[in-house]
């Protein structure tokens, strides 16, 4: 087992600097000569609470802007990307309609994870 190494406060304001502006974790690693898990580790430390907080799903009745993602084995579903926001959801569509990948589609939320094409 490794000895848990202190850094130092500036050593983690600097990952946190670095991550506000949007900084990937292998290059705060090699900039700051820290492990990429520990930095992600001093991150999850201090990160804000309002930063924590997750973000606010849209209503059910709202319709959004969605893209193909990918096509999955059952001919009814297909996995849909959200621009400006990171993950991926369900889209129960009919097996005949088979839109291409990266295309751009209208979508409302079903339940927690699953949408239903407009």
């Amino acid at each position: 087992m490794g000895v848990a190494k202190k850094w130092a406060s500036a050593d983690r304001d600097r990952v946190i600097s670095l991550r506000k502006s949007g900084t990937s974790w292998p290059k705060i690693s090699k900039v700051t000569g820290i492990p990429r898990g520990t930095c992600r580790s001093i991150w999850k430390a201090t990160k804000p609470a309002e930063e924590e907080a997750e973000p606010a799903k849209p209503a059910q009745d709202e319709i959004e802007e969605a893209f193909v993602l990918k096509h999955v084995p059952n001919p009814r579903l297909m996995l849909i990307g959200f621009p400006g926001r990171d993950g991926f959801a369900r889209c129960v569509k009919k097996p005949e309609d088979n839109r291409p990948v990266k295309c751009k589609l209208l979508v409302k939320r079903v339940e927690d994870d699953l949408y239903r094409l407009v």
